[in-house]
């Protein structure tokens, strides 16, 4: 944006001075516009003689006007070429950014969604080590209660009793 920006402000000036010669064409054509006239009015009061002379006078006056605007149109029609050839310019110019900017994105989601593959296989590494280790702490509380049990059994106290009864016969 600021080189289109510098560029045209750089080249503003040759816009101007471009479009002098155009204005200078104009003011020629509209100086023999107003001979042209002055020699239409002025030959109603002259002789039949020097109304020929100012005939011919009147038709080259004419063919310079005519040559005057045939020469304002190729300037504007070059104008025209000039302007829309910058113009596509432009739009090429707006072309190949938009095809790089696209590009760069086009990257730039390859590489999130690289990174997006490769988090989620690091929190699957994370997430099996922990299940790992749960199942191990599980199991290892599991064996050493088993552990335990079988070792440390509880037997119940022997009640002796003074009761033969209930005595137990050996």
């Amino acid at each position: 944006m600021k080189t289109i920006l510098f560029f045209w402000v750089f080249l503003l000036p040759l816009q101007i001075y471009a479009q002098a010669p155009i204005d200078n064409l104009l003011q020629e054509r509209a100086s023999l516009l107003s001979q042209l006239k002055k020699s239409y009015r002025s030959s109603f009061a002259l002789v039949s003689d020097e109304m020929e002379s100012n005939s011919s006078y009147a038709n080259q006056v004419a063919m310079r006007i005519i040559e005057k605007d045939n020469a304002i149109i190729q300037k504007l029609q070059l104008n025209d070429r000039i302007d829309h050839s910058s113009i596509v310019s432009e739009n090429e110019q707006y072309k190949t950014i938009t095809l790089s900017q696209e590009q760069d994105i086009q990257k730039l989601k390859n590489a999130l969604a690289q990174k997006g593959y490769e988090v989620n296989a690091s929190q699957l590494e994370k997430r099996k080590f922990e299940l790992a280790t749960l199942i191990f702490f599980i199991g290892m509380i599991t064996f050493g209660w088993l552990f335990v049990k079988d070792k440390l059994a509880l037997e119940m106290p022997k009640i002796t009793s003074l009761i033969p009864i209930f005595a137990e016969k050996e």
